[in-house]
């Protein structure tokens, strides 16, 4: 049976919704989920990746690879490059949970809307996108809008304001961008209302990245 390992930054509706992505993905796989919201407090008080979280998180992948599961995923993009450190240190894949949102966005066309609820997300994953279409040899353009607010909202369960924010900056780059990806994974939940509000193939990481890890898993004989 696959076990796959997440490592969450917050306590957030985003563990409930990745169980529910893999579930579909990889019916019967073992998640262990290990989740400090400590280390998103501290990236959102800083303004980036402290030392502190960089040492934590590496804590935890270490603790998830302990678990020896096929894959980990590292749920929060905001501590992407540490997830790209451990993946190089532990033996087993780490995967960012937003790598085939990203890839998949590519495919789409190189004008890149990035859409984020909170913006100590914004310049990790521009980087990430400019990184991965370098290594595909693709010219890209990225235009990115941070909801203000949208984050702390969805926080207090304030799902409407929250929707209501991320849809406003989608309508304001609409025409500017050939597709958008949400940058936090608890924004999935708006994938489907902003492609019906913008006609754009708008992209959200959990379903993905399930799919991305069960093919993963294919590939090693292990689903």
């Amino acid at each position: 049976m696959n076990k796959i390992a997440i490592v969450y930054t917050s306590l957030g509706g985003l563990i409930q919704t990745m169980k529910k992505e893999f579930a579909q993905a990889m019916p019967g796989c073992t998640l262990v989920n290990i989740a400090d919201d400590s280390l998103i407090r501290e990236v959102m008080e800083e303004g980036s990746v402290t030392e502190g979280v960089r040492e934590r998180m590496m804590h935890y992948f270490q603790a998830a690879a302990r678990c020896n599961p096929q894959v980990i995923v590292s749920a929060c993009s905001s501590v992407g490059e540490v997830a790209e450190e451990a993946d190089k240190k532990f033996g087993i894949p780490v995967v960012r949970i937003d790598h085939a949102m990203i890839e998949k966005a590519l495919g789409e066309g190189k004008r890149i809307g990035v859409l984020a609820s909170l913006g100590t997300t914004m310049e990790p994953t521009v980087s990430y996108i400019r990184r991965l279409a370098e290594g595909r040899g693709q010219e890209v353009q990225v235009l990115g809008k941070v909801a203000a607010g949208a984050y702390e909202a969805n926080a207090r369960g304030e799902a409407a304001v929250h929707g209501a924010l991320i849809a406003q900056e989608a309508r304001e780059i609409q025409e500017e961008v050939d597709v958008i990806i949400l940058a936090q994974g608890s924004m999935a939940k708006m994938e489907e209302e902003l492609h019906r509000q913008t006609g754009l193939p708008v992209y959200s990481s959990p379903r993905l990245c399930a799919e991305e890890v069960r093919a993963m898993c294919e590939k090693e004989g292990k689903a």
